[in-house]
């Protein structure tokens, strides 16, 4: 009886020492994964960082564009008034 206890005993701690390394196996499988995870994160983070940015000097550059563009109509409306008022002036 006692012999049946012990290789009982010794299988269940068997059986443990097993499940505890199978468990050790997949905690060092979870790590890796979450260090590549954590990677991923970082580069996405960089990536959206860049964009932003991007995008920021393309709105900078929209808004000279746009004052650029309302100068020139400024500019074009000027000489049409002036070669308006100049026909006018010959056409009396």
């Amino acid at each position: 009886m006692f012999r049946s206890k012990y290789k009982k005993k010794s299988s269940d701690l068997t059986n443990l020492e097993e499940e505890v390394a199978g468990l050790k196996t997949k905690v060092k499988q979870l790590e890796s994964d979450s260090q590549t995870k954590v990677k991923a994160v970082e580069a996405t983070e960089a990536n959206a960082l860049a964009l932003k940015n991007q995008s920021e000097g393309f709105l900078l550059e929209y808004d000279r564009l746009l004052e650029e563009n309302q100068n020139l109509q400024n500019q074009l409306q000027s000489i049409d008034q002036m070669l308006s008022h100049s026909d006018s002036k010959k056409s009396s």
